[in-house]
């Protein structure tokens, strides 16, 4: 399924527009709902920096899904956070996003906004999804999902076992 084109703010007030400018050839986009659902992101939040160093190709965003633009909502100078949400979400990986909710989860195939959803996504293609806290089941299937796209794209094979050089290859010492 394709990730719709949502335009975000980040921290500092600057445009992003998903998934376009998703940094990373591998992404994880943590979706809630509600500001008291930071805990809950919270759980994924170290081990998504932890990935993030390991795998170069990987990156991870945490998106907050305000309601849309009703005419009710305060405006926030510079377009960006309000201050109390950036108070909360100090990181620079935070963006914010005021639109229709029901739409975007119907677009997403999310079960309500009770939760908070991580996506991994490709080439704007969501890939896997899960709901919820990390749990070690799901944190394994992620770093296997993320090692599998590595060894496919690097480029490199293991063309003779290891530690047997052929002496056929420029690159066997």
């Amino acid at each position: 399924m394709e990730f719709p084109r949502l335009p975000t703010r980040d921290t500092s007030g600057q445009k992003v527009v998903l998934p376009d400018d998703l940094e990373g050839e591998q992404t994880l986009v943590l979706i809630s709902f509600d500001r008291r659902q930071q805990s809950l992101v919270g759980s994924w939040r170290g081990f998504a920096k932890e990935l993030c160093e390991t795998y170069g190709h990987f990156e991870y965003y945490e998106l907050l899904v305000l309601g849309g633009r009703s005419g009710m909502m305060p405006p926030m100078s510079g377009g960006g956070m309000s201050p109390e949400a950036a108070r909360s979400r100090p990181h620079d990986n935070a963006l914010i996003a005021r639109v229709d909710k029901t739409a975007l989860q119907r677009r997403l195939g999310l079960l309500g906004e009770g939760n908070i959803y991580a996506l991994l996504i490709e080439d704007g293609t969501v890939v896997r999804q899960a709901a919820g806290v990390l749990t070690p089941e799901t944190g394994d299937a992620l770093e296997d999902l993320l090692k599998q796209w590595r060894e496919a794209n690097s480029g490199w094979t293991d063309a003779s076992p290891a530690g047997s050089p052929t002496g056929d290859n420029a690159l066997d010492s």
